[in-house]
């Protein structure tokens, strides 16, 4: 998957990325050039607390982007399983940023 972030510099944007955390996979940032962007990843989750939730739901998986400084950077996240060590990823995304 590929996306394309045209941001102002302190401009922070949100991405929903589709999550598979109920089968044991979880996003990671691979690379990233700080310089440019900072990312975070934060689990969106219900704001009810205590509401019935099926075992093994999955919920989406928000990837944070603050623009630091004007320049172009290409974010890469792969959606894996942590123990899984020698297998390809199940998603990778790739996020192409230019702030100015």
């Amino acid at each position: 998957m590929r996306k394309i972030v045209s941001l102002q510099v302190n401009e922070t944007r949100t991405i929903e990325l589709e999550s598979h955390e109920g089968g044991g996979y979880c996003w990671s940032i691979v690379s990233n050039d700080e310089s440019v962007a900072k990312v975070q990843l934060k689990k969106h989750t219900p704001a009810k607390k205590g509401a019935d939730i099926p075992l093994g739901k999955s919920f989406p998986t928000l990837v944070e982007i603050k623009a630091f400084a004007p320049g172009k950077s290409t974010i890469l996240l792969e959606e894996k399983r942590a123990w899984e060590k020698d297998i390809n990823p199940l998603n990778i995304c790739k996020i192409y940023i230019t702030a100015i």
